[in-house]
């Protein structure tokens, strides 16, 4: 073959490879017609950046370069390493062309020089999904911080905005990752691509990427020879004929819908059995209420042929038997909720994590020019306050409906806080004024029990005002010390209650709902679990628009 028919054939190969035209120099030409080959190595430290599979590299960095042999018309040859480090000796001894990827700015590796930018990332510290999350990371202070052998630029930027961490060096991310499940490492530092694929698919529900270290996102190039020029300038120009939206849809890919595709039966499989479980109890305890029901009726036939003075007290007795076994019913399957709820709990947390990591990867998904860094900060501030308040509500939802076995001592007003964050959202969502003042004060009692009678309290003013449509509708809770009783007074504005009522209000069985809407305790259990079981006393009154619920408990304890 001719030199010249050779060198048509080059160009033929070279427009076909170019999407646009490039305009390379005579220079660079000649170049790429002498160099045959262009080899180069990255990072082997795993997906979603770099990973072999079936013979084929994917993973996002091996799609971008794909993008770019396409505008430079002789192939790229991938030279296999284990290390980072192993790379970088490669690239010293000059036994690759590239190495990549490393940051723009700085620079740490003298002997490579950077491409354009290639693509843009945060560097994020993941720890264990139990630490609280921070709008800064200044009590990093002495905590030991796992970074990937190698990376010298990720250590560099993390040790020089927090130089007071012990840093600890690992051989991959899993051993980074696994020393933070274990306990060894507060966090292991790395990008937010890397942690996010990582975390999701080994860790979802033990880490979580607590904080980005830098502000701004850091720019991520391909290093190039020092004394290699002319690589260089054809490097840049093969990234710059690269569309950049090309580049975010590939991360995107990986990131997003790569990770979360799967679907966790073995979570479903779990809930469901939950569930089922729960079915089988009920209706085992629903057939056992009905036979204790048909015993009962059957004993109080019997007792009928007794004096009328007898039956009249046996009667009153077995009533109030009948009661406290409904009462005893009814805690069994409180009991048996919260263990059903603690046990799905500790799920509910991986959707916490995954939107964090939505959070951190949204800003990378949308155009510089159209959304600010005010907005965006805003943005992640708002929406990490949303994940804090889930967190706090799923384990007041869980201490809720733990069955008290024994009386202890606890802080009223704290318990009538508490109860509040996790139940009243639907009073704001209905224009409904809560407000709750008072001081600390502790009793001897039930704290599961009274928060539920506050709730139902609290419900029945809900009520009265949906159905009075007031106007400007308030409730609010006064907790005060009264001798030595602590009072809680409940006032609303919904119009009080009919007087031809008022007095029937603690009867048993007494509703002024449809069945369809006849829920919670009702205020006859709410006036036994106060006055029989916690020696206190509850008490209704009309007001001038509306009515008062008054509750006196003993105070103890040394406040």
């Amino acid at each position: 073959m001719t030199t010249k028919t050779f060198f048509l054939l080059f160009m033929l190969t070279f427009f076909l490879h170019s999407e646009e035209s490039i305009s390379f120099t005579q220079e660079e030409q000649n170049y790429l017609k002498e160099k045959k080959e262009i080899k180069l190595c990255f990072s082997p430290k795993g997906l979603p950046l770099f990973g072999y599979k079936e013979g084929q590299y994917i993973g996002i960095l091996p799609e971008v370069m794909h993008l770019i042999e396409r505008n430079i018309p002789i192939p790229f040859h991938y030279i296999n390493v284990k290390t980072w480090e192993e790379c970088i000796n490669l690239s010293k001894d000059k036994k690759v062309d590239m190495a990549g990827v490393i940051i723009t700015k700085p620079n740490l590796h003298t002997h490579l020089t950077a491409s354009t930018k290639l693509m843009e990332a945060f560097i994020g510290i993941a720890t264990k999904i139990k630490e609280p999350f921070f709008n800064e990371l200044n009590n990093l202070e002495g905590k030991k911080i796992a970074f990937l052998k190698g990376q010298v630029s990720v250590k560099h930027y993390v040790m020089q905005k927090f130089p007071k961490i012990q840093s600890v060096m690992v051989d991959s991310i899993e051993e980074g990752l696994g020393k933070i499940a274990k306990g060894e490492v507060y966090g292991y530092a790395d990008d937010t691509y890397t942690l996010a694929y990582h975390i999701l698919n080994l860790y979802s529900n033990e880490l979580k990427i607590i904080e980005r270290v830098n502000e701004t996102p850091i720019s991520g190039s391909i290093g190039v020879l020092k004394d290699d020029v002319i690589l260089l300038n054809i490097v840049n120009k093969a990234i710059g004929n690269i569309d950049e939206q090309d580049i975010r849809d590939i991360i995107h890919d990986w990131i997003t819908v790569r990770v979360l595709r799967g679907f966790d039966y073995q979570l479903f499989v779990q809930i469901f059995l939950i569930f089922l479980l729960l079915f089988l109890v009920s209706v085992y305890w629903i057939r056992r209420l009905s036979k204790e029901v048909h015993r009962r009726k059957f004993a109080e036939k019997k007792l009928k042929s007794l004096n009328d003075t007898l039956e009249n007290e046996i009667s009153m007795q077995v009533q109030e038997l009948y009661h406290k076994d409904v009462m005893l019913q009814e805690k069994t399957k409180l009991a048996a909720m919260g263990e059903m709820l603690g046990s799905i709990a500790h799920q509910w947390r991986r959707p916490l994590s995954s939107l964090h990591i939505n959070i951190e990867l949204l800003e990378t998904e949308y155009d510089e020019k159209k959304i600010n860094t005010k907005f965006l900060k805003l943005f992640i501030e708002k929406n990490s306050a949303i994940i804090q308040y889930m967190s706090q509500t799923i384990d007041d939802f869980q201490s809720f409906y733990q069955l008290d076995k024994e009386k202890v001592l606890y802080d009223v007003f704290e318990k009538v806080k508490s109860l509040t964050r996790l139940h009243t959202q639907y009073l704001v969502e209905d224009n409904i004024e809560l407000q709750i003042e008072g001081e600390r004060m502790y009793t001897n009692g039930y704290p599961s029990e009274f928060q539920q009678v506050i709730l139902n309290v609290i419900n029945n003013a809900h009520d009265a005002h949906k159905a009075n449509k007031s106007v400007k509708p308030f409730i609010h809770i006064h907790i005060f010390a009264k001798n030595t009783q602590i009072i809680v007074e409940i006032r609303d504005n919904a119009g009080g209650i009919d007087a031809g009522i008022l007095g029937k209000i603690f009867e048993a069985n007494f509703t002024t709902k449809t069945s369809s809407k006849n829920t919670g305790l009702g205020l006859y259990i709410s006036k036994m679990i106060i006055e029989n079981n916690m020696q206190g006393k509850l008490s209704v009154s009309n007001t001038l628009n509306g009515c008062c619920v008054e509750i006196q408990l003993k105070r103890e304890g040394n406040e």
